[in-house]
């Protein structure tokens, strides 16, 4: 499937049909969870909808194959492997080996809003762009991104807490604060996270070499 026809039945399926054998087990409805997807040696951010002892059901942005084995990681740390077991659009169930213990998963729950922002998923993803302090413009090589801010490989000095305008392909113009500096390497905190559906289309966007669609999110 090609990945913009992928991106656009993401946004319109709203109530993928599922099989009814997922429905075996009670689960937490309308957690919404961001978490990693890992998959095939590539990490992607998703959204867990809901969780069970048994499995869990995400929302993906990329194509997962019936039996391919995965692995969840949350902001808690908890790493959850299993298979999957159906797929519907960017919607997909997953099968855990052995029952897990749900309350301890979804105990990042307890975390503060500064913890659970340092923990926003970071995904690998390489481009160019520009980054600004206002007084020079420099450009800065991508190393990689999540709601939160991003990783970057500038070309000389930036000072701690200095403001600064970061500019990637297809984003727009994203506001933040350096907030950690080594050698050529600057760590940018946005002042507005960035919405979670908006990376995650512009991540596999980017991973599959196409431009956004100017109509699109």
């Amino acid at each position: 499937m090609k990945g913009s026809t992928l991106k656009a039945r993401c946004a319109e399926s709203n109530h993928p049909g599922r099989p009814s054998e997922r429905r075996r087990h009670v689960r937490q409805l309308a957690l919404l969870r961001v978490a990693l997807l890992h998959a095939g040696g590539v990490s992607d951010i998703c959204v867990v909808r809901n969780v069970s002892s048994s499995g869990l059901s995400a929302r993906v942005y990329r194509k997962l194959a019936v039996g391919e084995q995965v692995k969840i990681e949350f902001r808690s740390g908890e790493l959850l492997t299993g298979s999957v077991v159906w797929e519907h659009e960017c919607d997909i169930g997953i099968v855990f080996p052995k029952p897990i213990h749900v309350a301890a998963v979804l105990s990042s729950n307890r975390a503060s809003q500064a913890t659970k922002r340092r923990a926003l998923p970071r995904i690998n993803v390489e481009c160019q762009g520009r980054l600004s302090t206002g007084l020079k413009s420099m450009a800065a090589t991508l190393r990689d991104i999540s709601q939160g801010g991003a990783n970057l490989e500038v070309e000389g000095p930036i000072a701690i807490l200095s403001n600064v305008r970061l500019m990637l392909p297809d984003l727009q113009p994203l506001a933040g604060v350096i907030r950690w500096s080594s050698g050529h390497n600057v760590g940018v905190s946005v002042n507005v996270c960035i919405a979670f559906v908006e990376l995650a289309r512009w991540i596999q966007v980017r991973r599959e070499g196409m431009r956004m669609p100017e109509s699109g999110h």
